[in-house]
């Protein structure tokens, strides 16, 4: 029952899986007429080490009239705990822990007396067990008992981006990024949207999915967002 009335309430738009090596990848241009909000999902698979960017892009018509950026000013993404010891020093919030042992690298976004939550930043999750961690700003040390845990928790970016994030070389991650329909030059006529992933250089698998929600009319189907545009692996 409610995920039929989840569907019934929200519109749907995906970007298709696939490598976006070579090729910047845009999704279709999306209408926000009869939605107040989008949620923007980006998922990434295998990475080869490489790194790409997500813009958010807006325009006056499906066409892509007017094309410009979009600033936007929160993202979140799945990330790892790490379970901890003797701790040492006082960590900082937003500062780049290290594994002494590993290389990996993380944001900490939070930390407990036995705990630390982090968005990954490079290397992958795979810490070393009895590692000592490391952090960036403070100096402060702890050592790492246990890896592994929650990498479906979603977490902020302690630092707020502005309008382009750099997704990093970490396989098997979800970004999201929050879009307010005022959040748009309405007053020039801009009500459309578009998702743009840009060349990482490398092989890359990566698909997305745009939730609209707060819809300004109820209907079952639900207003349609993308007009006569048709589903490409790549649009770019």
């Amino acid at each position: 029952m409610f995920g039929e009335d989840f569907n019934q309430n929200h519109g749907f738009v995906m970007i298709p899986p696939q490598d976006i090596d070579d090729a910047a990848v845009d999704s279709e241009w999306i209408s926000m007429a009869n939605y107040g909000h989008a949620t923007v999902y980006v998922m990434v698979g295998d990475t080869a080490g490489a790194t790409f960017a997500i813009t958010i892009n807006e325009a006056t018509s499906s066409a892509g009239a007017g094309g410009q950026v979009l600033t936007y000013t929160n993202i979140k993404s799945t990330g790892q705990k790490l379970v901890i010891s003797d701790t040492s020093g006082t960590f900082t919030i937003g500062e780049t822990i290290t594994g002494g042992s590993s290389s990996l690298t993380g944001e900490l976004v939070a930390i407990g007396s036995n705990f630390m939550l982090v968005r990954n930043l490079s290397g992958g999750t795979t810490w070393t067990t009895t590692e000592t961690l490391t952090g960036g700003t403070s100096s402060a040390t702890a050592t790492l008992t246990g890896t592994g845990q929650d990498e479906d928790i979603l977490l902020e970016k302690v630092t707020a981006p502005s309008s382009t994030f750099t997704v990093p070389a970490v396989t098997f991650k979800v970004y999201s990024i929050e879009v307010d329909a005022e959040s748009l030059t309405v007053a020039d006529g801009y009500d459309h949207i578009q998702v743009a992933l840009t060349d990482p250089g490398a092989a890359t698998i990566a698909a997305g999915c745009v939730v609209l929600s707060r819809p300004r009319h109820r209907g079952v189907p639900m207003p349609a967002t993308l007009s006569t545009q048709k589903y490409v692996a790549t649009s770019a």
